[in-house]
């Protein structure tokens, strides 16, 4: 059984944003394991015979002793509309490969794309991806996401967008979202109009 698992970004022959995974690997490990871990995420992994003209989602499984992992052809399919779903008890504050608590807020999203999970007041995640905001000026993210996603991460830590606490009755504030993930990282030309968030 593996408990965790990272979503990879391959494209061009190559990973995308390494590092992030591999910390928040070695930090999930630590977390639920109670120690470093012995291996690398990448223990394993060979990415011959991958066309580097086409994008591939790797996902790498993982438990106590090692990895999984598989290569599969990606084609973005992000979701345009999201509902509102508001849950103050869910916890996916690790990369978890039981994802029933999110399917379970995803069946309500009610002929929406995907729902918007709003805990405590606040805005965090849809049940992929970690969402951006933009009012005109600046973009910003939701401080305490479900998932700190490692998108979310390296825009972060290049300055590109800030992090900020948003009220779920504060959405009229914004002009646009975009959803990002490891397979969808931030596009100026992908913002949707904040009208697409349903009640």
């Amino acid at each position: 059984m593996y408990p965790l698992f990272e979503s990879v970004c391959v494209t061009g022959g190559a990973v995308q944003h390494g590092r992030y995974h591999e910390a928040r690997f070695a930090a999930s490990y630590r977390e639920l394991f109670g120690k470093k871990p012995g291996f690398s995420l990448w223990e394993g992994l060979s990415l011959q015979g991958a066309n580097p003209a086409q994008t591939y989602k790797l996902r790498i499984r993982y438990n106590q002793d090692g990895t999984l992992w598989e290569l599969v052809e990606y084609r973005s399919r992000l979701p345009e509309t999201l509902r509102l779903v508001r849950d103050d008890t869910v916890d996916y504050a690790l990369k978890y490969s039981d994802r029933r608590a999110l399917d379970r807020l995803a069946a309500r999203a009610g002929g929406a794309g995907d729902v918007l999970i709003v805990r405590q007041g606040l805005v965090t995640d849809s049940t992929y991806c970690n969402i951006l905001f933009w009012d005109g000026r600046e973009v910003a993210t939701p401080r305490s996401p479900l998932l700190r996603g490692t998108c979310r991460a390296h825009l972060l830590a290049e300055n590109r967008i800030g992090e900020a606490n948003i009220p779920a009755e504060g959405l009229h504030r914004y002009r646009a979202f975009q959803l990002v993930n490891a397979l969808n990282d931030f596009d100026p030309g992908r913002w949707l109009p904040i009208e697409n968030i349903r009640p």
